[in-house]
Order: structure tokens, then sequence, then C-alpha cells
């Protein structure tokens, strides 16, 4: 998952990037930092659904952040966008290009947080599937998932009451993922981490009872991962045998 930065200060570029890799140090997230709006249009032009979300100063040299932003909508108008700005007097305009958020400098920490983790939520929310059964075509909402097993070039999406098999390569799908909820535990298995019922260090136990195998060199990621999880769902059950 990549995250864009566009802010022409060098060193607020520094301070953001380093509460972003802070709060996402057990996932794989990459921060690209921009210093003008030219070079994140030219970046988001070459691949309009390759961010996550913008960080996006709005008082730049060159494009301003607001015109940044609209331009942006134009290549993927469900792009969540941002906004940093030392006044508050320009939330205004920001709300009607629909920012998703506005975060004022200097930025606050807890505040910080929050909108990133309302990110992840509303990602959750929007994040479906595109899935056949019985003829039909249906619009799979990734929550519902157990786990995915990759097999060649087939994946089985598992849920409690169904198994959909799609022709998809897992690399292609991860991007597709809310980072937050769904974590790689070996090359052929990802796990949705709401529906881990324990975990003993090799392996791991779903909802459904389901044990699934966890490669050595993903064990550390996933009890970091499983851990942050728990912040927001006290059900977990991690044993920690052998960790």
């Amino acid at each position: 998952m990549k995250i864009a930065v566009c802010d022409d200060d060098l060193i607020f570029q520094r301070k953001i990037k380093e509460e972003l890799d802070q709060y996402y140090q057990s996932l794989d997230v990459l921060v690209e930092i921009f210093s003008s709006g030219e070079d994140l249009l030219r970046a988001a032009a070459a691949d309009p659904y390759g961010f996550f979300c913008v960080f996006l100063d709005i008082e730049m040299p060159g494009i301003d952040g607001m015109e940044t932003a609209r331009r942006l909508g134009e290549l993927n108008r469900n792009l969540p966008v941002l906004f940093l700005t030392s006044h508050r007097d320009l939330a205004v305009e920001g709300y009607e290009l629909n920012a998703f958020r506005f975060l004022t400098k200097p930025l606050e920490h807890e505040r910080l947080c929050r909108s990133l983790a309302a990110l992840e939520a509303k990602g959750r929310e929007q994040a479906r599937i595109s899935v056949t059964k019985d003829g039909r075509d249906l619009f799979l909402p990734v929550e519902n998932l157990l786990y995915i097993k990759s097999e060649n070039i087939y994946l089985s999406l598992v849920t409690p009451d169904h198994t959909y098999l799609i022709r998809k390569k897992l690399k292609d799908l991860l991007p597709q993922l809310p980072p937050a909820m769904f974590c790689q535990i070996h090359r052929s298995y990802v796990v949705n981490l709401h529906k881990v019922f324990s975990y003993s260090g090799k392996d791991l136990v779903m909802e459904d009872q389901t044990v699934l195998p966890v490669s050595r060199n993903r064990q550390e990621t996933l009890k970091e991962a499983l851990l942050r999880s728990m912040a927001g769902k006290a059900a977990w059950e991690i044993q920690e045998d052998r960790l």
C-alpha cells in the first residue's frame, strides 16, 4: 500500500513520514514524498489507483493544494485527500472538494491517528471483491472473508458459509485489501485478522477452527499485526507460547 505526502516543507515532510511509518510499522506501507503538486500529479497520472490516500498541503508554490486536489479527483474520484494547512479558514473550500479530513499544522499526533483509523474504517466499508455464485455476479465485502488461499492462478475466498473461486493472482488482490484488516501469513495464505481465534506461533486457528500454517519469516509480523488489532477488538485469544 502506498501513501502520498505532498508538501514543500522539508522539515514537515520528515515529521509526517515518521508519524506514518510509526503508525503503520507492522504493515507493508510505503510513504512517498512529493514537494510539489506537479510531481504528485505526474505520479498519479501514471497510476491513478496506486495511492491509498494523499496528504496534501494547501499552500504550495506553483499548483496549490486545492487545484492539485481537483485534478486528482479527475483521475480518481474515490481517492481520499487529507488537507494540511496552517490556516483553519481554508477548511471550507477544502470540504467543498470532498476532502476526507482537514489537518492543521503543527500536526497533532492523536488527531492524525484518529484520521487514519477513520480512513481504515471507510476502506473496510467500501472494499468489495467481484465474485460469481450460482451464475450471478456478486460484490463480496472483504470483511466477510475468513482467509484467502492461493492456488497457482486461482484464489479461494473463504467465508463462514461459502468458498468462492476466482481467477486472480494473490499479488494482484492484495492491494484491494485493507492493510489493517488483512495479513499475509504464508506465501499461499492471507487472513482476516478480525476472524482469528487463536495463534500459537507457527499455527493460526480461524473462527471456523481451520488451522493455517504461518511461515517462520512472517511470525513476528503476524504477532505485531494481531496485537495492533487488539486495540480495536478485545476478543482476541492470543497464546504466547513459542512466540
